[in-house]
């Protein structure tokens, strides 16, 4: 009991009057005093100089195991922390003030540990129940663990055993003469009607929009199927449900995988597949590496990889699939497509409609009734179908062949129209259908679409067909863009008709109806010019140069991307292939940014083919980012031969400002090539046509990459005056990514004289700058000099954990360095790192690096401060 006290003093004297007082809290013996000094010489032959005499008290010094889980508590180590555990705080110490205060403390402590130990645990899907089920049966009053309990047995299936928890709880509640809190009792009437957002989201797949109803005999047998097999198809007619089927399957077998990755193909129209799926899973492509090869280091250990809507790219998905099952023994394909991809080894999921009730079964609650009827009291703001409506809704299902869509549609309706009069309606469509399609389901699919196609207005039809134009989502401005006038009324019209969905706060059509209007959409229709003029609009400003703004550019430019793609399909095949090269050109910079130089390349390749009106500005500039896109990914080669074709049609234009930009961009690339005598020679002419022009921006890239030439050939006194101006200039343009390009060689410079302190002051404030803008290329330059610094200031492990990670970042973003002397200076760097450690070290920094992310990196440097 003295330890007690003495732990819950937290080290701190305390008197002996105070001690006698916690030991005996009731009455104290006349002989406590006496008793005191027993206790305490006892203790000091366990504890020895731990327990110190302090005026006339004592003090016990050390951590204790309260201490130990406190700091465990701190630094997050939950599993540590809680291990520590053995019963109650303090458990059988008296009840003195000290020890009372000390134990409510520790025992509010472990509360919270608990919680965020089960929060942690579930967002990382371990178990949980286990813990969970024994910390309630001890406590069943504590109703933050009764809630996390509940949902986890909910999420695992067990709702019945999880209402059984909250009467448990509310009868130990009422034992105390008190009820459950309000979010407990939301909780279990969220559990009893099934409410999608108690469903654990899993990483990688959209939330549920709305509840998942039937299909659990479907769910289970294709579960069972995926266990067995690596290929899975699911195959059915359009609305009957794959996607949401495999959506399903995916969350539940989340647990067993180490990633579940969903690549959306309705909107891809390119033969760059496997790009498609690089840039959906966040994969770099490489330079000269084969991006099916990058793909296959990226997805290793247990991967589930979902292929959504391949109907119309089927022989590209099927010969992916191929190859990338056989380089990824641990990868799963779940493809949803109308037919099956017609493989080897393949699984084909033939998904039908929802059971629908035989015809003397007019009240059954099938499947499909069922969805009709949650669908119906969601339309209604919770008014349910009626009893006498049954009869009329389970034959509705049966018309409607189950198929979800089409159930969903009917649903929206039921809000403002009779269903004797959509019976009446969809009986006449369904009649007027049959026999014009050779798949029996989609003619029920169509039926469906058409007849509430039918019920839209005319300006409201006109709308639809002319949105099929967007292969992915879309705003109102947007919308009226291709409309041609204000389309906010007519759009919301059809929102509310469950003919446009609104997601995110955008717009979008689901697939089926996006086919259908765009079937009945002419192709000389001016919604498809209007969008390729809104794409071209959009992109017609350059990407802002600073950080915040250029971070919201690649983030809008992301959210079109597909329409964007649809916009330069479209112009390229059927309109004007010159406006086709303008988007192209205008996408450079994202391409080069987000990794995606090969399907950039692609495109400006079939943009250049295609338009063919002789030279122009806008093909010197397309062909200008071409190089430049050809040279970032390593293809010196053609890079040249595009930059080259760039200047002979800027010479023949007499454009003296497209000549200058085609010069510094063949001076990079010549520099890369090691062809120093050529690169100079277009570097000098660009710095005098550029003087002479009084450009700014245009002195300065020339100052740059012919002073980088010259370093290359360790010409450093005529390097650094160049760079200098070369700051300079840019500062003057306000290119503050320039600034940064040139700090950085500055830096390079000032390291091979041996003033390491300039260096350093150069290369922090290059990252700083890259780091406002958001280009890690850039940061990455300045990390690999800092990295050379640290190894010439004797710290070579700290500089080979950075080049490590400089390595790494690189070869994801598919920028490898193409400067020689960078080159040469990044290799001796290594080499020298390595050879001044031990192998323990090499492996202990390899080990460091690949725990470290480029952004703690660059928050280390950033926390150092301004830079001097």
């Amino acid at each position: 009991m003295l330890v007690a006290a003495l732990v819950a003093a937290g080290g701190l004297p305390t008197s002996a009057q105070r001690l006698i007082a916690e030991l005996w809290p009731g009455k104290v013996p006349p002989t406590a005093a006496n008793a005191l000094q027993v206790h305490v010489s006892g203790l000091r032959k366990l504890v020895g100089a731990r327990l110190r005499t302090v005026d006339d008290g004592y003090a016990l010094t050390g951590p204790s195991d309260a201490d130990e889980f406190e700091k465990l508590f701190t630094d997050g180590a939950l599993d540590e922390a809680l291990a520590l555990w053995r019963g109650a705080a303090y458990e059988d110490a008296a009840d003195g003030q000290l020890v009372t205060a000390a134990a409510a403390r520790l025992e509010e402590l472990l509360l919270t540990a608990r919680q965020d130990w089960v929060d942690r645990a579930t967002a990382e899907q371990r178990p949980v129940l286990a813990e969970l089920s024994s910390w309630v049966a001890a406590e069943p009053t504590i109703e933050p663990l009764v809630e996390r309990l509940m949902l986890a047995l909910h999420r695992a299936g067990r709702s019945t055993d999880a209402l059984k928890v909250y009467e448990r709880t509310k009868l130990a509640l009422a034992g105390y003469g008190t009820e459950p809190r309000a979010g407990l009792v939301a909780l279990a009437e969220g559990i009893r009607r099934r409410d999608p957002t108690l469903d654990l989201p899993a990483t990688g797949l959209p939330g549920a929009r709305s509840r998942f109803i039937g299909r659990r005999a479907e769910l289970d047998r294709a579960i069972d199927l995926l266990g067995t097999n690596r290929l899975l198809t699911v195959v059915g007619p359009g609305g009957c449900g794959k996607t949401r089927l495999m959506y399903e399957a995916a969350r539940e077998m989340a647990a067993v995988h180490d990633a579940v990755h969903l690549v959306e193909l309705a909107g891809h129209t390119t033969g760059l597949l496997a790009e498609r799926v690089a840039a959906a899973v966040r994969v770099r492509e490489e330079p000269g590496v084969p991006i099916l090869l990058t793909l296959a280091r990226h997805l290793s250990g247990r991967v589930l990889l979902l292929l959504d809507n391949c109907e119309h790219i089927r022989a590209d998905v099927a010969a992916f699939a191929y190859e990338l099952l056989a380089a990824c023994p641990g990868v799963r394909i779940v493809a949803t497509s109308r037919e099956p991809l017609g493989l080897a080894g393949e699984v084909v999921f033939l998904l039908a409609g929802l059971t629908v009730p035989a015809p003397d079964e007019p009240g059954a609650r099938s499947d499909a009734v069922r969805l009709l009827a949650d669908r119906v009291a969601t339309a209604r703001g919770g008014l349910a179908l009626q009893p006498a409506e049954l009869p009329g809704a389970a034959e509705l299902c049966r018309r409607l062949d189950g198929l979800p869509l089409a159930i969903e549609l009917a649903a929206a309706r039921l809000r403002a129209v009779p269903l004797a009069e959509i019976m009446s309606r969809l009986d006449r469509r369904l009649d007027l259908l049959v026999g014009t399609s050779p798949v029996h389901r989609h003619q029920t699919m169509r039926a469906a679409i058409d007849w509430g196609f039918d019920l839209l207005t005319e300006e409201q039809r006109r709308l639809l067909l002319q949105l099929s134009v967007f292969a992915g989502g879309f705003d109102p401005a947007a919308a009226t863009a291709v409309r041609g006038s204000d389309a906010l009324e007519p759009l919301t019209q059809l929102v509310d008709r469950s003919m446009v969905e609104l997601v995110d706060g955008g717009y979008r059509l689901t697939e089926t109806i996006r086919e259908y209007a765009m079937e009945r959409l002419d192709d000389d229709d001016p919604a498809h010019q209007r969008l390729v003029a809104l794409c071209a609009d959009r992109l017609a400003a350059p990407p802002p140069p600073d950080g915040p703004a250029h971070t919201r550019w690649l983030g809008a430019i992301t959210r079109e991307y597909d329409n964007i793609q649809a916009a330069l399909a479209w112009s390229l095949d059927h309109g004007d292939a010159e406006q086709g090269l303008s988007i192209a050109t205008a996408m450079w910079w994202y391409w080069w940014v987000t990794g995606r130089m090969m399907e950039g390349r692609a495109w400006l390749n079939r943009a250049l083919a295609a338009a063919t009106g002789g030279p122009s500005v806008l093909r010197g500039r397309a062909l200008r980012v071409a190089a430049s896109l050809a040279r970032n990914s390593g293809d010196l080669p053609a890079a040249r031969q595009l930059g080259e074709q760039c200047l002979a049609i800027f010479r023949g234009l007499d454009d003296r400002t497209g000549t200058i930009a085609a010069l510094n961009n063949l001076s990079a690339t010549a520099q890369g090539q090691r062809d120093h005598v050529a690169s100079l020679a277009f570097g000098f002419e660009g710095l005098a046509m550029a003087e002479r022009e009084d450009d700014a921006r245009a002195i300065a890239v020339a100052c740059n990459n012919t002073a980088t030439t010259l370093r290359c050939l360790d010409r450093l006194d005529e390097a650094e005056p160049l760079l200098r101006r070369a700051l300079n200039w840019f500062h003057t343009a306000g290119e503050r990514r320039g600034e940064a390009a040139a700090l950085t060689n500055l830096g390079i410079i000032a390291r091979r004289r041996g003033d390491l302190d300039a260096s350093g002051a150069c290369m922090r404030s290059a990252l700083r700058i890259y780091t406002e803008l958001a280009i890690p290329e850039g940061q990455l330059d300045a990390i690999e000099g800092l990295a050379q610094l640290e190894i010439l200031s004797d710290q070579p492990e700290a500089g080979l954990v950075l080049l490590t990670i400089a390595e790494r970042e690189r070869t994801a973003l598919g920028s490898p360095i193409f400067t020689p002397d960078e080159m040469a200076d990044r290799d001796a760097a290594e080499q020298a790192a390595r050879q001044a450690l031990t192998t323990d070290a090499v492996a202990r920094a390899y080990r460091t690096a690949s725990g470290t992310s480029l952004t703690a990196v660059v928050t280390r440097y950033d926390d150092q401060g301004p830079s001097a």
